[in-house]
């Protein structure tokens, strides 16, 4: 017998294979590094400290959205190898994260969420 799968298990499916949030506090907790992981981006506030990872640049913009944004983010030499770490090319990582990060400066400008 086959499963059928609902419209919204699958959207369901899909979001959490683009994007998980490790912090679930609900408090700021703001985004200070980054790195390029399994064809994603992981976001970390301290050092050590996972916040999220996000495979697109909507998932991105919502983790800055949720987590804020420090006012400089410094990124691991894996952004620079990004074909080692689960991406086409190693300029991929760098091209998805400014992506995301534009998405969130955009909606900063347009709503003041900052």
């Amino acid at each position: 017998m086959t499963k059928r799968v609902s419209k919204k298990m699958r959207e369901e499916l899909s979001i959490h294979q683009t994007f998980r949030m490790y912090d679930d506090s609900g408090k700021e907790n703001a985004i200070r590094f980054i790195a390029a992981h399994k064809g994603g981006i992981q976001m970390f506030s301290n050092p050590g400290e996972l916040v999220a990872w996000a495979k697109t640049p909507e998932m991105i913009a919502y983790a800055l959205r949720t987590k804020g944004a420090d006012d400089i983010i410094m990124g691991s030499s894996s952004m620079d190898f990004a074909s080692e770490n689960g991406f086409d090319l190693d300029e991929d990582a760098t091209i998805l994260w400014d992506e995301g990060y534009d998405m969130y400066l955009d909606e900063v400008a347009t709503v003041g969420v900052k």
